[in-house]
């Protein structure tokens, strides 16, 4: 049996267009951590000096990974599809933010990594990682990682680098 499709009139075209771009943007997480991650996102976007947001980017996604673990629906006890889906939409945006914090250091040459595409793609996912290491391990007895080393790391491979005459030579 054949079906017959019909034209849409223009502002049902656009209502459905809505109703699609509503469902993609659904995000699995809770509404509190999804609003931080908002706010994130909204707040990684101005103009600042690249060092300071980046500091602030990875301390604010640290706090919020961590409130986030408590959160019942995103315990790493929880082994559901859902918990899961939403941990890992959690990492995807915080590396997402930090990733455009990076980018826009390297941008303003404020950043000088040696391979800016690895700095940019795999350098935030580790940090958020790392970040979000007690899901993987469960609730640490002992002072895990902090935000503060992980900016250090971060920096130490992002920061300028000084030109010696030895790699002059190099380049003759």
């Amino acid at each position: 049996m054949a079906t017959t499709s019909r034209v849409l009139e223009p502002s049902e075209a656009a209502e459905r267009l809505d109703d699609q771009a509503a469902a993609v943007s659904r995000s699995l997480l809770p509404a509190r951590v999804d609003a931080q991650l908002r706010s994130l996102e909204r707040s990684s976007k101005v103009d600042r000096d690249p060092t300071t947001a980046l500091r602030e980017t990875v301390q604010a996604i640290w706090r919020i990974v961590e409130r986030a673990a408590s959160e019942r629906a995103l315990r790493g006890s929880r082994h559901g599809v859902h918990a899961l889906l939403a941990r890992r939409e959690l990492v995807q945006r915080g590396t997402c933010a930090l990733s455009g914090v990076i980018r826009r250091g390297i941008g303003s040459g404020a950043f000088q990594p040696q391979c800016a595409s690895w700095a940019i793609r795999r350098l935030p996912f580790a940090i958020v990682a790392g970040a979000s290491v007690r899901w993987v391990f469960g609730p640490a007895t002992a002072r895990s990682l902090r935000a503060s080393m992980a900016v250090a790391g971060a920096l130490e491979v992002l920061r300028p680098r000084p030109f010696r005459v030895r790699d002059s030579k190099n380049l003759a």
